[in-house]
């Protein structure tokens, strides 16, 4: 078995410039620049095309899949490992220290949106398979980096890509795009919009939230200048900034950005400011909302779910709008293999007055943990990282398995390292990073010994 330690380190100092021109690139889903080829924007676009040049330096095939994907392969014959990362990142929110785009190098540490989520082990991925190809190992299967540029809202890039273009799934394969050391189920994945009709007085207008899948960290409120809720919002120590507009105030909200996957890790902007108002106004219905939008686990209005293998259902109320007329809000509901998510969308919906339109909905994967996919990862695992009592784990984040058959999330992030995935001054470790390297190496060699 050869030391994948060794055969990977001659590849570090390529795969940081590699990784901090990546993560220069502001790769955020923009409407404005969509165009042929560019489906989800120029700056997604960039970011592939950028892969694209990479395995064009490094002579590997190049297919660029109508800019929904960028695809890199190496082998000429027997079973496809499939390896399926993205290039684009959530947009920027939060307050950082160290440049979004900046992909910086101090304190042991590379800086910058995308560095850990999923630049990070994309390129370590791409130089992993590098390397096994300039040692001659890459002998009786093939290796395929995939890619993609939607994953973070909804993965409609691999969607195209295995039923657009009829790409052929993966014999094994896995996702660099969650914790180590293996995630062998995810919870089930449904988006709504919640909608509520009507004013709500003396509100004139609200808007926070960047996308569905993040908590809501920053919540503007508009509403006419009254001194006494200037006064009840210091006095009760609530963080917002006001500004006075003439005969109005617009008031920004402060929160606590995370994951959507994850609300209880975060504060929603938008419960603070409809918890204040409602209890200062005296309207009940915005008091209750604020409550609903910060119980992440739904106690507060009877929606808690637990199961076996996927454990607890999860609510997060991401983007939120109020235009004089009508209440939206999108949701990220997860859920595990035992709930019952229709009742639970409908005893939501008695408690909060909202109606809900369900925009998208992703089953809930499990895996065996003796299949030779799990056992086989595992086994890597637990001799790079010399921890022999490793178990895998399921979350209730969704990455690309859920599309991707044959395929289970593996790596990069740890509770010790957790990288700020979607949060502030977002970062990989350089040391991690360059394990990385040689982990995917030696995962990749022993999947392709498997038979399929």
């Amino acid at each position: 078995m050869p030391n994948f330690k060794k055969l990977t380190k001659q590849y570090r100092s390529n795969a940081a410039i590699a990784l901090q021109q990546f993560v220069r690139i502001n790769s955020v889903y923009d409407p404005t620049t969509i165009g042929p080829d560019a489906p989800f924007g120029k700056g997604v676009q960039k970011a592939l095309d950028y892969v694209a040049k990479l395995g064009y330096d490094y002579g590997f095939k190049v297919d660029k899949c109508d800019g929904y994907c960028t695809e890199l392969t190496i082998g000429e014959e027997g079973p496809i490992i499939g390896i399926y990362a993205h290039s684009d990142v959530v947009p920027v929110s939060g307050k950082w220290e160290h440049e979004p785009f900046g992909g910086m190098l101090k304190d042991g540490r590379f800086w910058g949106r995308g560095t850990c989520d999923d630049k990070g082990p994309l390129i370590a991925s791409l130089f992993a398979m590098k390397a096994l190809r300039d040692a001659g190992l890459v002998k009786g299967y093939r290796i395929r980096l995939v890619s993609g540029g939607d994953e973070e809202r909804g993965s409609s890039c691999l969607a195209y890509y295995f039923e657009h273009l009829k790409k052929p799934h993966s014999d094994f394969g896995f996702t660099p795009d969650a914790d180590w050391p293996l995630i062998y189920g995810e919870k089930a994945i449904r988006r709504y919009e919640l909608r509520l009709n009507g004013s709500l007085e003396p509100i004139i207008a609200m808007d926070g939230g960047v996308v569905a899948n993040a908590v809501c960290d920053k919540f503007v409120v508009t509403l006419p200048k009254d001194k006494g809720f200037l006064a009840y919002l210091k006095e009760k120590n609530i963080p917002a900034d006001i500004s006075d507009a003439g005969t109005v105030s617009v008031i920004s909200f402060r929160g606590k950005s995370a994951h959507g996957s994850t609300p209880h890790e975060g504060i929603n902007a938008a419960a603070i400011a409809l918890k204040a108002i409602g209890e200062y106004f005296k309207k009940d219905n915005l008091a209750r909302i604020g409550d609903i939008f910060a119980s992440g686990d739904g106690a507060v209005w009877g929606g808690q779910s637990h199961s076996a293998e996927l454990l607890d259902a999860t609510y997060n109320y991401g983007v939120i709008h109020y235009d004089g007329k009508k209440l939206t809000s999108s949701l990220d509901f997860r859920f595990g293999e035992e709930a019952d998510p229709d009742a639970l969308i409908a005893k939501l919906c008695a408690a909060s007055g909202f109606e809900a339109k369900k925009l998208s909905d992703a089953p809930a994967l499990l895996f065996d943990k003796k299949s030779p996919l799990v056992s086989t990862l595992m086994k890597v695992y637990r001799k790079e990282f010399r921890q022999p009592f490793a178990k895998p784990f399921t979350i209730g984040g969704g990455t690309y398995a859920k599309e991707a058959k044959n395929c289970v999330a593996f790596g990069a992030a740890s509770k010790e390292h957790p990288g700020n995935m979607h949060s502030p001054d977002e970062y990989i470790y350089q040391e991690d990073f360059y394990r990385d390297i040689a982990v995917y190496a030696h995962a990749i060699y022993a999947l392709g010994t498997l038979k399929k």
